[in-house]
């Protein structure tokens, strides 16, 4: 079967229970966010500045990201939208746009990138990552299909997976990443939510600053 259906299927098969359950919860988990202190900076480590580039789940596109980038931007980060509309799914031309993306942004920069990606976004993004090491020095996926995920990434890039057993769309465990070197944090909330979840937000506060590992 084409890679590109399989990875598109497995986060699109979902009932309409699924999606209802999903059509409330994001709305009370951004009531949240929005009085969460470090939504707003307080108590998060400031950032160096370095780009970080946030891709959308399969579909969807930057607007809904809005808050993520907003925030990032507030504790120091430079935000780099997608620049999609709508998320097309997997496919190679798409994973050399965006990794042309990122390797504008990190000669200009003089930075390596880190990746946040939700949902299939956080797949995309690992797939870049192990395309262009030099370029990529974290890749962060929120509540993605990383079941579909093929082979070990560089030893140089970190890669930490946020999920919930709460997820609809992406069923625990499937949002796990299984690489041994990798960071599994799960948190309590739906899919869409991942966005706006407050705990997702304190620890991307806390992990955000690692420091990179060498490139060789």
């Amino acid at each position: 079967m084409d890679r590109s259906v399989d990875a598109n299927r497995e986060e699109g098969d979902f009932g309409l229970a699924d999606l209802a359950d999903e059509a409330w919860r994001p709305a009370a988990e951004l009531g949240l966010l929005l009085v969460e202190p470090v939504f707003w900076g307080v108590g998060a480590r400031r950032g160096d500045g370095r780009p970080v580039l946030v891709l959308p789940g399969l579909y969807g596109g930057d607007r809904y990201l809005s808050p993520l980038r907003d925030w990032l931007r507030r504790i120091g980060y430079s935000p780099v939208p997608s620049g999609l509309h709508r998320n097309p799914g997997w496919s190679e031309r798409f994973l050399s746009e965006v990794g042309e993306l990122a390797e504008a942004h990190f000669r200009h920069s003089g930075q390596r990138v880190t990746i946040i990606g939700h949902s299939m976004g956080g797949l995309q993004g690992r797939a870049v990552a192990a395309r262009r090491p030099r370029v990529i020095r974290h890749v962060i996926a929120l509540g993605s299909p990383l079941t579909m995920a093929r082979g070990r990434l560089p030893d140089e890039v970190r890669m930490t997976a946020i999920h919930s057993r709460g997820d609809r769309i992406v069923r625990h465990p499937a949002a796990m990443e299984r690489d041994p070197r990798a960071t599994n944090v799960e948190v309590s909330g739906s899919h869409i939510g991942l966005i706006f979840n407050p705990a997702v937000y304190r620890r991307l506060a806390s992990i955000l600053p690692a420091p990179d590992r060498e490139v060789i």
